[in-house]
């Protein structure tokens, strides 16, 4: 009677902890209404589980399982809460799946006590321990992974459960294939679990390229604002030495006029020198008719004199062509790093030299600078010793590779050398 009894509740406590997962593993929360739906449900598929079992026997049951419980679960979860198909699927056979665990726990407790009513309670209770822990823990994550990848990916995961799904049917419940020690049937999981790790590889590998693109994406944002308000500062900058220029010129003439009327031309010399010196340190080189690259190379310009660095420029470049925001950031990042690595250099062997012309229809950009500490190199890039630096490197890479480009980081007699040709 008691065995009886726990047979039945373990076929209810089954049913429920399917119905319960796939709910859960959907993202459907236990609200009032939505509890009632899954009670429902249960009432409903143990009612047809019941009429089947008692008329057709267990064997028939198991074999109309699928239609008796999963095909009603599906449809109220593509039609009434309306997921996707293949959420559907990938939820209902990854519960079919969760079964397993208290399945084996029951049969080493049958193996251990050769207690047929053991076994039931153990399943029953590892049942509801299990499904209380996977619908609080597992099935938040796994929602994620459903409702946010597109339909290829999520039937690519689901395919892992599904495929387990089926082949437990075939083998077990519509044939007995299981227990006849066939080579295919035998290692058909071995099989499963190559393909769903290389599967698994594959989709992981392009998850990590879509993030890493965006991460890349961020950067090139955050460095092309920097460099705008970088401009922004040049020209106030500009603007303000204008205006003193402006102001010097009306005390110049007035000292001007009074030198002449006094007859005084050394002193309006003088004057007028001193003057011409102001206005060359003030007045922005023009290095090539783009405006932006321009900017970039006025205000390191600036920053150089700053910092006691000598600035050497050769630029030869016609229309420009190429992609400005992207360049704009590669050339930005060169300048910074070639200037940020000169710090710890005495005033004097503080140096940039950059070319930058067009040669065979090809952009040709060279910046080089000398070194204190001699950088590491891993896989042909410069490896920044400070956490949180090093970034800059990594865009010049990643951003001449989106033009099309290539580049290059060596080391010549002590200088630092950067190459790239778009």
């Amino acid at each position: 009677m008691t065995e009886t009894v726990l047979f039945f509740v373990h076929y209810a406590l089954l049913l429920l902890f399917g119905i319960t997962l796939s709910f859960a593993f959907c993202g459907l929360r236990f609200t009032k209404k939505n509890c009632l739906i899954l009670l429902a449900l249960f009432l409903f598929c143990a009612v047809l589980q019941i009429t089947v079992y008692t008329t057709l026997g267990e064997a028939k049951t198991w074999q109309l399982y699928p239609v008796i419980v999963h095909v009603p679960l599906g449809i109220l979860l593509g039609a009434v809460f309306r997921k996707r198909p293949v959420s559907v699927l990938a939820s209902v056979s990854l519960s079919y799946l969760c079964c397993q665990p208290s399945k084996w726990i029951s049969i080493l407790a049958d193996i251990l006590t050769h207690n047929n009513v053991v076994a039931l309670s153990v399943r029953s209770v590892t049942l509801l321990l299990g499904g209380f822990l996977l619908a609080y823990f597992l099935a938040p994550y796994i929602y994620k992974i459903f409702s946010n990848k597109d339909n290829k990916t999520t039937f690519v995961i689901g395919c892992i459960p599904l495929t387990y799904y089926l082949f437990d049917y075939a083998t077990t419940v519509y044939s007995d294939l299981w227990n006849t020690n066939h080579r295919v049937v035998g290692e058909f999981l071995s099989f499963l679990l190559c393909a769903s790790f290389i599967t698994f590889c594959i989709l992981y590998y392009k998850e990590y390229e879509k993030k890493a693109d965006a991460e890349r994406k961020e950067q090139i944002v955050e460095i092309t604002a920097q460099q705008q308000m970088k401009e922004i500062d040049a020209i106030r900058k500009s603007n303000l030495e204008t205006r003193l220029l402006r102001h010097d010129m009306r005390l110049l003439l007035s000292n001007l006029a009074l030198s002449i009327e006094q007859d005084d031309k050394e002193t309006a010399l003088k004057l007028i020198s001193g003057y011409t010196e102001q206005v060359e340190k003030v007045s922005l080189r023009r290095y090539c008719e783009n405006d932006t690259i321009n900017y970039i190379l006025q205000n390191y310009e600036s920053r150089c004199r700053d910092l006691g660095i000598r600035f050497n420029a050769d630029v030869q470049i016609g229309e420009f062509t190429l992609d400005e925001v992207l360049f704009s950031s590669i050339l930005s990042n060169a300048l910074d790093n070639a200037i940020n690595a000169q710090a710890a250099l005495p005033e004097e062997q503080r140096t940039v030299t950059l070319m930058l012309k067009d040669s065979g229809g090809k952009l040709l950009l060279s910046v080089k600078n000398p070194y204190k500490n001699r950088p590491v190199f891993i896989d042909g890039l410069p490896v920044a010793s400070k956490q949180g630096h090093g970034y800059g490197t990594q865009s010049i890479r990643y951003m001449t590779e989106r033009l099309g480009g290539k580049c290059r980081f060596v080391l010549q007699d002590n200088i630092f050398v950067l190459q790239i040709v778009l």
